[in-house]
């Protein structure tokens, strides 16, 4: 019977979400007065399960419904023949693409796992508001999140080369484990280059979405046990899978994330892929 409440208040928690981004707060509000009776532990259970299915993306007390997954609806209903049965708002959709030049917004994760969930909810905010024709420029120094999270991050990749958007990638390792990656960028849609050496520091990263960036600092820590992972595994296995896993899903650490509009930085780094691929101006 647990279960059965638990889907229950979590189908209930969706439908609240489709019209836009709440607080947990109202959420709790909202389920108890259509159940009466239900208490509030029931309701953050119910949370917890769909923020780890990648249904909701929680930002401090705000939920949303998550972008990858609202683009798996989209598809699903689409093949369907329902139509666009989800045309969603979310709060952080409205607060990063208002963000003026100079603005910025940072969040902190304790964990790789929390960090590439919320990561994926952004990415996919600002690829659906990219023009045709103007990429996305990527600078990982380890594309570690296809190893981990295949599924999710394929699927984002399909929706960029759905839409004829070019997702220019450098990753910042050469690796063999590295270049096991490159099955996926490859089409005009999804190229990526190799640098011997990175020339970044090893916990930074970077997405480009025209004059938006997301930056990411990762702990140090979490930095040094990614970079002993590539130096060690040579094969996409369970051994390397399973141990991947055990790294992202550590907790206890502070990694940093910041969505900002800086045209001057957002140039640099343009400027940096020019030299490996053809950019418009």
């Amino acid at each position: 019977m647990k279960e059965l409440l638990d889907t229950s208040i979590e189908s209930r928690i969706i439908h609240l979400l489709k019209g836009g981004a709440l607080s947990t707060i109202k959420i709790i509000e909202k389920v108890q007065e259509g159940r009466l009776g239900t208490p509030k532990q029931s309701v953050y259970l119910a949370l917890r399960k769909l923020k780890k299915k990648e249904v909701v993306a929680i930002s401090g007390k705000i939920v949303a419904l998550h972008e990858v997954w609202i683009s798996k609806m989209k598809n699903f209903f689409a093949e369907a023949g329902v139509g666009d049965a989800l045309a969603l708002r979310t709060k952080t959709r409205a607060d990063i693409l208002a963000l003026e030049e100079g603005e910025s917004i940072s969040y902190i994760f304790h964990s790789l796992l929390a960090l590439d969930m919320f990561w994926a909810h952004a990415f996919m905010i600002f690829m659906r508001s990219m023009v045709r024709g103007r990429p996305i420029l990527v600078y990982n120094p380890h594309q570690w999140f296809l190893i981990a999270r295949e599924q999710s991050e394929t699927s984002i990749i399909r929706e960029v080369k759905k839409r004829h958007i070019a997702w220019l990638q450098i990753v910042g390792g050469s690796t063999t484990l590295d270049r096991e990656i490159k099955k996926y960028f490859d089409s005009p849609y999804a190229r990526s280059h190799f640098f011997e050496k990175s020339i970044f520091p090893s916990n930074y990263y970077v997405n480009c979405f025209g004059d938006f960036l997301i930056e990411v600092w990762i702990d140090e820590r979490a930095a040094g046990k990614i970079e002993e992972f590539y130096r060690v595994y040579e094969a996409v296995d369970l051994n390397a899978r399973a141990r991947l896993w055990e790294i992202i899903k550590e907790k206890n650490y502070k990694h940093k994330m910041k969505i900002s509009k800086n045209a001057t930085k957002a140039l640099k780094i343009k400027k940096i892929f020019k030299k490996y691929f053809l950019i418009p101006d």
